[in-house]
């Protein structure tokens, strides 16, 4: 039986994850870009991101984490499941804009979390979000749980059941 290919990884990802996990270890915040559009439309790729590590046992639904993946890649996504295992923290993240859950991941591959978000705006310079306010808690909660939510429901549902066009309409009313 053939093995199917591995995944490619960026050859500079172990020296940059070792350099992010270096920066967070010191007590140090990370800022960085985000790309990409899996956490759109809360991200939509081009913000400025801080982030700190901060114990696993301090991280709630909601929460947008930056870790390593099975894949051997640097995510940002949303927490949307906790729980504890004997192995210690075991965190279920998604992208706001994607409809499955991605792997588990284990706390020691988490680097650290989102706690403030600049905004791009073309014409003024915004006010940075503060990740960890009580309004922004609240409204963290909710998109993980709705996110959460939608997850199960397109799992659950047969393509063939729900056309494509209803399928967009529900996107945007919960996403």
């Amino acid at each position: 039986m053939e093995k199917p290919p591995e995944t490619p990884v960026n050859p500079l990802l172990p020296e940059a994850y070792a350099f992010f996990e270096d920066i967070l270890n010191r007590g140090l915040s990370l800022r960085l870009r985000a790309t990409g559009r899996s956490m759109s439309p809360f991200l939509r790729g081009g913000e400025i991101v801080t982030i700190k590590k901060v114990p696993c046992s301090s991280l709630r639904i909601g929460d947008l984490i930056f870790f390593k993946n099975r894949e051997r890649s640097l995510l940002l996504h949303r927490i949307v499941k906790k729980q504890r295992t004997g192995n210690g923290l075991v965190f279920h993240t998604k992208g706001d804009a994607v409809h499955g859950i991605d792997n588990p991941v284990n706390e020691n591959k988490i680097l650290g979390k989102v706690c403030t978000v600049e905004k791009i705006a073309s014409c003024a310079p915004m006010k940075p979000v503060d990740m960890e306010s009580s309004r922004q808690m609240g409204v963290k909660y909710v998109r993980a749980k709705v996110g959460l939510g939608t997850s199960k429901f397109y799992s659950a549902v047969p393509k063939k059941v729900v056309p494509s066009c209803f399928r967009s309409i529900i996107k945007k009313l919960f996403l």
